[in-house]
């Protein structure tokens, strides 16, 4: 008697058919290096090939699930005739910008970029003035430093050994960073740690101590009348954990300036830490500091121009929407004839389109340009470990889609040949102009990394972008802080729900059963 398997399985999964690749996952920041099974364009089979992370959770299993659709019935604009209008666009606003007091601007809204084409973006910020680049979340971080945006040593499993204390503010590991929780459990096991969480009480597969969800608990920690002070002042190392969901508050700058009180961060120990929610968040911020779309910003401009872009799931443009802030706006506009770009590999912002179209006028000419899926194009990101992530070009699945890097590249070789009357002086400017993407690649690592030689290979030679922490220098008379003493937002024990800032696993129909089948049996709500 044979094996009880459905036909269905083995007419599906033949190993030797298989065409075996290497890809990074996209489900969270870490971007563990994974072994591919592919087989006509799609992925069948994700493995986890790194030796000191032997585990992958679901969703990096399974999120390319929702990669591969029907195409969409939106028909394509004409590349070439897209970009000319764009540019004659640009020109007659330019000129009538020239003429007026409110000058219209040109947004750029973008998430879960790669390095390469936040680079193209920055150049044409530069050579163009009516552009403006926006982030699609809206974050209070402190960029002049690396230590502030990500992950230092105080997380490694060296120096994690050393540490005898602990503390999560507002983050769950298990469903954020799953290589973060390991490494947690690994020095719980051990023994002589002890992990301190202030948010909701949630499940890490080993014990915690709870003390609160509100801003309140870090007050009076860093003011010592809280019980928990006298584990910080007997502990060794103490190590500190923040999402960036936690720079959502108003009064997020103020935590670490409260904790250098408690002796996580001095001149000796830096064991703040900051666990980053996509795999793209680094690398924004090792660029530049970049603005969070804003009501300010939707006062006068010509075009709204996404990229990676969900307006359904993304809070701050969401609430933007839901407001019904573009209706109030829109009659202080004087342009009709507003365009609306979504580059994306999918319309998923078609429905948001016809909403606003009926709620105001603001968006008048709607186009999608299909970009290529996560493993269609060769990319860099730095994780949140500060580690330089590339993936490889695995599948060919959109034949009519084009790399974000062709598609900027194209939109910024257009605006050169204009000549904008609102920047005379930045016509004179020294500029990159190149076609071949892996020349490209190290200029961008040569203008806005640190490079270890000068050679054309020296942007596959950077592997590690390893932060640092300067001593700051107290004033004589302290500043005042206040914090607001409200809750901290409350996580439900899902993995698909809070985390995850991909497209894919929202549309993947496996994950989406899974997360079904996890409320049901660990909660009494739907």
């Amino acid at each position: 008697m044979g094996a009880l398997t459905l036909k269905s399985f083995s007419d599906e999964l033949r190993e030797w058919e298989f065409i075996e690749s290497e890809g990074i996952d996209p489900t969270d920041s870490f971007g563990v290096n994974l072994r591919l099974s592919v087989r006509e364009d799609q992925i069948f089979l994700a493995e986890p090939i790194d030796p000191q992370v032997p585990w992958l959770t679901d969703r990096g299993r399974l999120f390319f699930d929702g990669m591969f659709e029907e195409p969409s019935t939106i028909r394509i604009p004409q590349w070439e005739s897209f970009f000319n209008e764009l540019n004659e666009t640009f020109y007659f606003t330019d000129h009538l910008n020239f003429h007026k007091k409110s000058i219209s601007s040109f947004i750029f809204v973008f998430e879960n970029v790669s390095l390469e084409t936040l680079s193209m973006l920055y150049l044409l910020e530069q050579q163009c003035s009516l552009v403006k680049l926006r982030k699609a979340e809206k974050y209070q971080l402190n960029n002049d430093i690396e230590t502030n945006y990500q992950l230092n040593n105080s997380v490694q499993k060296s120096r994690l050994a050393l540490s005898t204390l602990g503390v999560l503010i507002n983050t769950d590991t298990r469903h954020e960073g799953y290589v973060l929780n390991l490494n947690l459990r690994q020095r719980f096991l051990k023994g002589n740690f002890k992990l301190i969480t202030i948010g909701s009480t949630l499940d890490l597969t080993f014990p915690t101590y709870n003390i609160g969800s509100s801003m309140g608990i870090v007050n009076s920690i860093a003011e010592g009348t809280h019980l928990i002070c006298q584990d910080f002042s007997n502990s060794e190392f103490p190590v500190l954990i923040a999402n960036t969901e936690s720079f959502r508050r108003s009064d997020s700058k103020h935590i670490v300036k409260l904790l250098k009180h408690a002796v996580v961060v001095n001149s000796a120990w830096n064991g703040f830490n900051v666990l980053n929610s996509s795999i793209s968040s680094v690398g924004v911020n090792s660029l530049s500091f970049f603005l969070p779309i804003s009501s300010e910003d939707l006062v006068n401009f010509f075009g709204l121009y996404f990229i990676n872009v969900s307006l359904d799931a993304v809070a701050n443009i969401k609430q933007l929407i839901e407001l019904q802030l573009l209706r109030l706006l829109s009659s202080k506009m004087k342009s009709k004839k507003s365009l609306f770009v979504d580059q994306n590999n999918k319309d998923l912002n078609i429905n948001v389109y016809h909403k606003l179209k009926l709620t105001s006028s603001v968006c008048k000419n709607y186009y999608h340009l299909p970009n290529n899926l996560f493993l269609e194009d060769n990319e860099t990101y730095v994780n949140t470990q500060g580690l330089i992530k590339r993936t490889a070009k695995v599948i060919n699945f959109k034949k009519e889609a084009k790399t974000n890097w062709q598609i900027l590249r194209k939109f910024y070789s257009k605006s050169k040949k204009s000549n904008f009357l609102s920047n005379k002086k930045d016509h004179n400017l020294l500029s990159f102009d190149c076609v071949n993407v892996f020349n490209y690649k190290t200029y961008v690592h040569f203008q806005f990394q640190a490079a270890q030689t000068l050679t054309s290979m020296a942007y596959y030679l950077n592997k590690q972008n390893k932060p640092f922490s300067i001593s700051e220098l107290f004033s004589v008379k302290a500043p005042k802080i206040k914090v607001i003493n409200t809750k901290m937002k409350s996580w439900l024990d899902d993995f698909f729900n809070g985390s995850g800032k991909d497209f894919y696993s929202y549309n993947s129909s496996s994950l989406v059963n899974c997360s079904k089948i996890s409320r049901v049996s660990s909660t009494n709500f739907f």
